[in-house]
């Protein structure tokens, strides 16, 4: 059961821990590639929820991917804030702008941009830390975008990335798989502006330390089905 002395999460760090903590001894039953098709599925109803225009729906339904995203990634012993980082260091990985990223359709072409990002990398006096922080992050970044698209683009944008995912777990390359989750990240924070919410929010109401379906931590399995299964 929940742990009252327990502290709310705030890092990514934190959030991830706790996930690890909720689901870890649950999703042992699951194979790789089944934990995968989990993720998959989870990410596939959000473009459902976008397409009926369940909108409020959807705050929930995000939440349930986040906890997949970490599901995945502690699988795989990615740090989720050390993939955020690395992929979205304070700048628009593609046209390198502290703020209303201008790439649209297409990337800018800028000299020697891998170099420059690497130096961003290595100034962590701002680096988001907290949740709620990096959200914004990607608020400041990418708002200006995700404003001329559909909530239903924004959506395919996500289920675009967890295919990316998918792909490269595929190919078994853990660098790209890093890269795509901090994409599927961005996205889910996309969704999340535009519906505007706060997903560390969401994400502890659901989830206070405990599995939404049977509150229990670790999460039990008394049917011989992961909790998580009977989301709809």
């Amino acid at each position: 059961m929940k742990n009252s002395v327990q502290v709310r999460p705030i890092t990514v760090s934190e959030f991830q821990a706790m996930f690890h903590d909720i689901y870890t001894p649950a999703n042992e039953r699951y194979s790789d590639p089944d934990l995968m098709l989990h993720f998959i599925e989870e990410t596939s109803a959000v473009m459902e929820l976008a397409r009926k225009d369940e909108i409020e729906k959807m705050p929930s339904q995000i939440s349930r991917v986040y906890s997949w995203v970490n599901a995945v990634a502690s699988r795989l012993k990615i740090n989720l804030q050390e993939a955020l980082w690395n992929k979205y260091p304070n700048v628009c990985p593609y046209c390198l702008r502290f703020e209303n990223c201008l790439c649209a359709v297409e990337h800018p072409d800028i000299p020697e941009k891998e170099l420059k990002l690497r130096k961003f990398r290595r100034d962590k006096r701002n680096m988001p830390v907290a949740l709620y922080a990096h959200q914004d992050l990607h608020r400041r970044l990418y708002s200006k975008q995700n404003r001329r698209i559909l909530i239903i683009q924004t959506a395919a944008h996500l289920a675009e990335e967890a295919g990316e995912v998918s792909k490269e777990f595929r190919h078994k390359n853990r660098e790209k798989i890093q890269n795509e989750i901090a994409d599927v990240l961005s996205w889910t924070f996309a969704i999340a502006n535009r519906c505007g919410f706060e997903l560390a929010d969401i994400v502890w109401d659901q989830f206070p330390f405990e599995c939404e379906s049977c509150h229990s931590s670790p999460c039990i399995n008394l049917t011989g089905h992961h909790c998580q299964d009977t989301w709809s």
